[in-house]
C-alpha cells in the first residue's frame, strides 16, 4: 500500500515515535474530562494530561501493549494475547469500560471470544491499533487486526471498523495522509455492510460534516473510528484537535487514546506542547521501550 505521492514531514522515527506515544497522551488528556460534560467541571479540572498511577495502564494502552508483547515474541498467539489482556484487567483493570469486563470475563472463563456481548466500545480498536506496525506484510496486518478485535467483540462491524483504522495509521507510518482510498477498499473487499462503508466513504466530502464527538463509556466502534479519521483527514494541527476534544469533555480515555495515536503517526509529537509529553512521561518511557524492541 506505498503511495508514491506520500508527504514530506516527521521522519519515519518520528511518525513511528508519535503513534506509540500519541495513544498514551491521548489516553491521558481524556482522561482529564472523561466523565464531564459541565463546561465549568471542564474548566475547573484543567487541560494537562491525567497519567495512570505509578504501576497502572489504562485499558487501551494495557491492550495495545498486550499486541506489541505478542509482535516482539516473533509471532501472535491469541490465546496468549488473551491471557496477557486478562492477567492485567485481574491485577489493574484502569478504564475498562463495561464491553471490556464483559468480553475478558468471558475469555477468562471459555478461553474463546464471546458469541455476543449486551454492550459495545472502542476497546477493540485500541487493542488491534498496534497492528499497523506491521504494514510491511498487509495481508498479515489485515488478519491480525480482524482476529485480535473479534477476541474482544464477535461484531463483524467493529472488526471492519478496526481494520479501517489500522489502514489509516499503516499510511500515516509510511508518510502518506491520504488514507481514504485503502481504507474503502479493503471495506469493499471485505463485502462492508452498505452503512459502515458510507460511514467512511462520507468522510472527505464535506469538511463542515463534523462527526458527533463519542461521549460516554461505551460509543459504538464504527462510530468511534469516523469521528478519529475524519479528524485526521480534515484537521491539520493535531495539537488543537486534543485540545478541543478535552475541553468538550465526555470523551472516554479509549477514545482519546485511538485519536492521540493516529495524529501522532501522521505529524509525529514536535508540534505537542512539551508538558503533554512530561506529564505522561513514565507511561510514555514505557510504551516508547516496546516500539524500541521491536526495531
Amino acid at each position: 500500500m506505498t503511495d508514491p505521492t506520500a508527504i514530506s514531514g516527521p521522519s519515519l522515527a518520528a511518525r513511528r515515535s508519535g503513534f506509540l506515544a500519541g495513544a498514551v497522551i491521548g489516553a491521558a488528556l481524556a482522561a482529564r474530562t472523561a466523565d464531564l460534560t459541565d463546561a465549568d467541571a471542564i474548566r475547573a479540572a484543567g487541560d494537562a494530561p491525567l497519567p495512570a498511577p505509578p504501576g497502572r495502564r489504562r485499558a487501551a494502552i494495557a491492550l495495545g501493549d498486550g499486541l506489541l508483547e505478542e509482535l516482539l515474541a516473533g509471532g501472535v498467539d491469541l490465546r496468549r494475547l488473551a491471557s496477557r489482556w486478562i492477567a492485567w484487567q485481574a491485577d489493574d483493570g484502569l478504564d475498562a469500560d463495561p464491553a471490556l469486563v464483559e468480553a475478558l470475563a468471558h475469555l477468562r472463563e471459555f478461553n474463546a471470544p464471546a458469541l455476543q456481548l449486551s454492550a459495545y466500545g472502542p476497546a477493540p480498536l485500541a487493542a488491534a491499533l498496534p497492528a499497523a506496525l506491521t504494514a510491511s506484510s498487509p495481508r498479515n496486518m489485515l488478519n491480525g487486526t480482524f482476529h485480535v478485535a473479534r477476541l474482544l467483540d464477535p461484531s463483524e462491524t467493529t472488526a471492519l471498523a478496526a481494520v479501517a483504522v489500522v489502514v489509516a495509521a499503516s499510511r500515516f507510518l509510511e508518510g502518506a495522509r491520504d488514507f481514504i482510498p485503502d481504507v474503502l477498499a479493503v471495506l469493499r473487499s471485505n463485502e462492508a455492510p452498505p452503512v459502515l462503508f458510507e460511514l467512511f466513504a462520507a468522510i472527505p466530502r464535506d469538511p463542515r460534516a463534523v462527526p458527533a464527538m463519542p461521549r460516554g463509556a461505551t460509543p459504538a466502534p464504527e462510530l468511534v473510528a469516523q469521528w478519529a479519521l475524519w479528524h485526521a483527514h480534515h484537521r491539520p494541527r493535531s495539537a488543537e484537535v486534543l485540545a478541543a476534544m478535552q475541553a468538550a469533555g465526555g470523551v472516554s480515555s479509549t477514545a482519546g487514546s485511538i485519536l492521540g495515536g493516529l495524529l501522532g503517526a501522521r505529524d509525529g509529537l514536535d508540534a505537542w506542547p512539551s508538558a503533554w509529553r512530561a506529564t505522561s512521561g513514565e507511561d510514555v518511557a514505557l510504551r516508547l521501550a516496546l516500539g524500541d524492541r521491536l526495531g
